[in-house]
């Protein structure tokens, strides 16, 4: 899926190890640039790196899924929302790409993660990498 997925698109499987190690492995060979994330359930806090703060524009501040997909494509809200809300629901791997507004123009963008469920207070866990296009992709 992720060779032909274009901006606005994505998927949600049941957990799939082999296919997020697929996913990210055509990234890395693509030469994008990879950075890892993560977001504990129980808090709604991505923990996301500096290249991602910085392209996000979100900042030093904590941030949430509203702050993470602010500068996405509007039309690619809706897609990026309803993956990222039945990976809360059901341990899965999932990937989606935008597009990235940044001062500099748009950008492609995709996210590539898996999801885990736990009993509460701690909840589950959703990880992954974020990977930035190439100068010139």
């Amino acid at each position: 899926m992720l060779q032909l997925m274009k901006p606005g698109f994505g998927t949600i499987l049941p957990e799939d190890s082999r296919a997020h190690e697929e996913w990210a492995q055509t990234l890395v060979g693509r030469n994008y640039l990879i950075e890892r994330w993560h977001c504990d359930h129980s808090t709604g806090i991505f923990a996301i790196g500096e290249t991602t703060k910085t392209r996000h524009g979100v900042g030093d501040t904590l941030c949430g899924l509203l702050d993470i997909i602010r500068n996405y494509h509007e039309d690619h809200h809706k897609t990026v929302l309803n993956i990222l809300e039945e990976a809360t629901a059901a341990a899965s791997s999932f990937c989606f790409c935008t597009t990235l507004q940044e001062e500099s123009g748009a950008t492609r963008v995709f996210c590539v993660g898996t999801s885990t469920l736990g009993a509460p207070p701690a909840g589950g866990r959703m990880q992954g990498i974020f990977a930035f296009a190439p100068a010139g992709g």
